[in-house]
């Protein structure tokens, strides 16, 4: 028998369920459809080594939304994250910086006096046009080709942008077109001092720090937010599965049905409409509403037939590119590194921060040169968490589970969904 719902969910990811959950509480019967044999896609926590767990993608958390955890109650269902004690911590050849907990500006101007007196005016442009991408955050984008209701909505989301004062819709524009370098190369004259900042514009981006565009990308680091607090980014006790699964106890409270290992193998269209979903198993499954949690690629090019797509869109999707920019492992330690700028194996706050190995912005800059041309940079970006500093629940007593992701890489995936090809 054919099941019927409001609305289909293809994927359990944390924005599937954060679809799944605002639906359902709108009144409509919803099925969350996972391919996996757990919920939460690139947030989940995962035993990589006997009594050794982490989160084997996303790694840290800031951009979830205040009022997405408000209205989803998620610190009922066992939402917590605890802060870094400090931000980054960048080894040098002879030296290291520190930042975060109060004491940036102090470790600048170890560097320079005058790029530790620039950064709060730095850090406070970064945040007028952080302020006002917040508020859009939160409102659905106009679609394009959605004729005059569309354009009034472009206006009205436009329209903070106009009401900024002039420096600060000029910052807006240099950080939009801006790479990261030219950017903070209008703040900063200190290349460790800028280099801590360009991290941020190619962490997790196929991008150098000349790259133009790279500047928007800084953006993301002060955007978020944790405890309230702005700008700050912390761990989720559990890992970042731990938020999934209280995402998945919300929906279910508000009755939306979670269906484990049931892969999509396409949808169904009548008319130009989407009309429900056709399971690997070959069932069918009704619905008018059908949200998609995949990316784009996997969707377009194999859940919905060539016929279904005008031919403008089919063209454009198969010239359409996806992939990672990053190479990432979890590693089973027994005990914590010991720096030669910071001695000592005994726990501390650096050991909790994000720990960064990129000694200068050319340095950056090679690292994506490299990737482009050989598929994989000789001297990668290296960032090396270690959660288990801050979530004793990931390691055994006295052992650690750091995660390392390597930047920058070529990845190519084939687009398939039973197997991923990495070109190196």
């Amino acid at each position: 028998m054919t099941k019927h719902y409001d609305a289909l969910i293809i994927g359990g990811g944390h924005n599937g369920l954060t679809c799944a959950f605002y639906l359902a509480r709108a009144g409509m019967r919803v099925r969350v459809l996972e391919r996996r044999h757990v919920v939460g896609g690139a947030a989940v926590t995962e035993e990589f080594h006997p009594g050794f767990r982490n989160s084997t993608a996303s790694y840290t958390v800031s951009l979830l939304r205040p009022k997405v955890i408000a209205d989803m109650k998620l610190h009922d269902h066992g939402y917590r994250v605890v802060e870094r004690t400090i931000s980054n911590f960048f080894p040098l050849e002879n030296d290291y910086l520190k930042l975060g907990g109060g004491r940036t500006e102090a470790e600048f101007a170890r560097f320079s006096a005058k790029d530790a007196a620039a950064y709060p005016a730095y850090d406070a442009a970064l945040e007028k046009v952080a302020g006002v991408l917040r508020d859009l955050s939160l409102q659905a984008p106009p679609n394009v080709g959605g004729g005059l209701a569309a354009i009034v909505a472009a206006a009205k989301q436009g329209w903070p942008m106009a009401k900024m004062d002039l420096a600060t819709q000029r910052d807006l524009l240099a950080i939009f077109t801006k790479s990261a370098r030219d950017f903070l190369d209008g703040w900063f004259e200190h290349d460790v001092v800028k280099t801590a900042f360009a991290f941020d514009a190619v962490v997790g981006n196929y991008a150098g720090v000349s790259t133009p565009g790279s500047a928007y990308v800084l953006l993301h680091h002060v955007f978020g937010e944790v405890n309230g607090k702005l700008g700050t980014w912390g761990h989720s006790v559990g890992g970042m599965g731990a938020i999934t699964q209280a995402m998945a106890r919300a929906c279910e409270a508000q009755g939306v049905e979670i269906s484990l290992e049931t892969p999509v193998d396409k949808l169904l269209v009548s008319g130009g409409k989407t009309r429900g979903v056709r399971l690997e198993s070959g069932e069918e499954i009704v619905a008018p509403i059908v949200a998609a949690n995949v990316g784009p690629a996997l969707l377009y090019r194999q859940m919905v037939d060539e016929a279904d797509l005008d031919a403008d869109f089919r063209s454009r999707m198969k010239t359409y590119k996806t992939g990672s920019g990053t190479f990432r492992m979890n590693v089973a330690l027994s005990e914590l590194p010991d720096f030669t700028v910071l001695p000592g194996k005994e726990q501390a706050e650096h050991h909790t921060a994000g720990i960064v190995i990129a000694p200068g912005m050319d340095y950056m800059d090679r690292a994506f040169i490299d990737a482009q041309q050989h598929g994989w940079s000789k001297k990668p970006i290296v960032e090396i968490m270690i959660p288990s500093t801050v979530d004793s629940s990931l390691a055994p007593q006295g052992a650690m589970s750091p995660a390392c992701s390597a930047s920058s890489s070529t990845p190519r995936s084939t687009g398939t969904r039973t197997a991923r090809k990495w070109r190196t």
